[in-house]
């Protein structure tokens, strides 16, 4: 009996053989689209805070193109400005002129830091829209980012990141 009670478990052993096989193949399917999925959206957030750091600074420095003559003589209409605060205005024609020519510096000299093989995995930044009121700065910027996983099946290779960034003038 003690032969015939071997035998039955060493069956049962038989039937069961490989039978993990498929749950580790299901779970390593499941740990590897996690970290497709995980490193795409940490690449997808990484370069949206770049593109956003990028047009923070340039924006910033367009900001500080003055029009002299509307701060200085009130022009064209005295009624404009507050009499309790003079805000300074921005000159909209240089501001624009000078975030351009920020934004191409800065996206050239970020691609110096990194590997020149890359340079072709990061498309332009397109300006979509640039807006000045004379206070205000508004720009809508957008970036087509190369996924570094991707999925050629679904057709997901890359990923637009479209941002809008303000800036105001508060110099009184």
């Amino acid at each position: 009996m003690l032969i015939n009670g071997v035998m039955r478990v060493s069956r049962a052993m038989k039937d069961e053989s490989g039978s993990i096989s498929p749950l580790i193949m299901g779970y390593f399917v499941i740990a590897m689209s996690l970290t497709f999925m995980i490193s795409n959206l940490a690449s997808v957030y990484i370069a949206r805070r770049e593109l956003i750091n990028l047009t923070e600074g340039a924006l910033s420095k367009a900001a500080q193109e003055l029009d002299e003559f509307a701060y200085y003589y009130q022009l064209p209409v005295p009624e404009m400005f507050n009499v309790n605060s003079r805000e300074v205005p921005i000159n909209c024609s240089d501001a624009g002129r000078t975030f351009n020519r920020e934004i191409a510096l800065l996206a050239t000299s970020r691609l110096d830091l990194y590997d020149q093989s890359r340079a072709q995995d990061n498309d332009d930044i397109f300006l979509k829209a640039f807006d000045c009121d004379g206070k205000t700065l508004r720009v809508t910027l957008q970036q087509v980012h190369q996924l570094p996983f991707k999925l050629r099946i679904f057709g997901i290779t890359e990923f637009a990141n479209q941002i809008e960034v303000s800036m105001q003038s508060i110099y009184q």
